[in-house]
């Protein structure tokens, strides 16, 4: 059977997103590594009471012309099959929650169906989308069609009209006017409220009432009511074909995918409102 990664669409990642935001804090794994047994040399069996206990200053010190990196192994992993990946179902309100092991090359998130179902989130479609693993290595995240999209954390991206981006809580898209002018309309659930009009570059958007506690930013400034915006959240500057959002703020900048993303890297996405973190695994070639 053809891998379904064959049929996908192209990866568009680096078209509007720069850059993404993998919560390394949450991802970083470190090994706690304990003294291996050394081979039965006349070097090594020099060397055997100062690894024994761990002294790895003293083995640098007994061959001053090596390090430690120069003769210790490194942890061993796969190198025959493709490697494995994680995926975190990050907690309500927290840096960490379930770990999935991804072995298959494919997984469907949904609220009904797939490898990962939230039944309880209403946000979800029954099919929402699909991380397919990539021959040459990453994963192709896709929306599968879903009402409320698939959105990827990222630090900074190009504003396109039609870009939607949230900060907090807020869902906005980019737009243009008929007269030229740049606005940013709600793009949320239910939200009617009116579109904000863009101050010239540069300019900030934070949060309406932290700014009059602090010092005068500098800048004009779009303040949103909501409590899950930063005081600054976000700065818009010019770019040199369009204009770039950066991220400022605690709970990220996220943009919603048009086209299949390919993820590298540790990355971060949300589907309703559940969010994921990938780490991908890469085997050293």
């Amino acid at each position: 059977m053809d891998s379904p990664v064959r049929h996908q669409p192209p990866p568009v990642a680096g078209a509007f997103f720069e850059s993404f935001d993998g919560l390394a804090q949450l991802l970083k794994a470190h090994y706690a590594t304990t003294p291996e047994a050394m081979a039965t040399t006349p070097e090594a069996t020099a060397l055997a009471p100062l690894a024994a206990a761990g002294a790895a200053q003293a083995v640098a010190e007994a061959l001053p012309q090596a390090t430690v990196a120069d003769i210790e192994a490194i942890p061993w992993r796969p190198g025959r099959r493709p490697p494995m990946a994680l995926l975190h179902v990050v907690d309500d309100g927290r840096d960490s929650g379930e770990t999935i092991r991804l072995r298959d090359d494919t997984l469907v998130v949904g609220r009904q169906t797939g490898s990962v179902s939230i039944p309880h989130d209403p946000f979800l479609g029954a099919d929402h989308a699909r991380l397919d693993r990539l021959p040459g290595g990453g994963w192709l995240l896709t929306d599968l069609g879903s009402a409320d999209g698939t959105w990827v954390r990222v630090m900074t991206a190009k504003l396109r009209p039609g870009t939607r981006f949230q900060i907090g809580g807020t869902r906005l898209v980019f737009r243009r006017r008929d007269d030229g002018a740049a606005e940013f309309a709600p793009a949320g659930r239910d939200d009617h409220a009116p579109p904000l009009p863009c101050p010239p570059l540069p300019f900030l958007l934070g949060r309406t009432d932290a700014l009059p506690g602090l010092e005068d930013p500098g800048l004009p400034t779009l303040l949103l009511d909501d409590p899950f915006v930063s005081p600054i959240h976000a700065e818009v500057v010019a770019g040199r074909s369009a204009w770039r959002i950066v991220n400022r703020g605690l709970n990220g900048l996220w943009v919603r995918i048009d086209a299949p993303v390919r993820l590298d890297a540790a990355a971060q996405f949300q589907c309703g409102d559940q969010r994921f973190v990938l780490e991908p695994l890469a085997s050293d070639s």
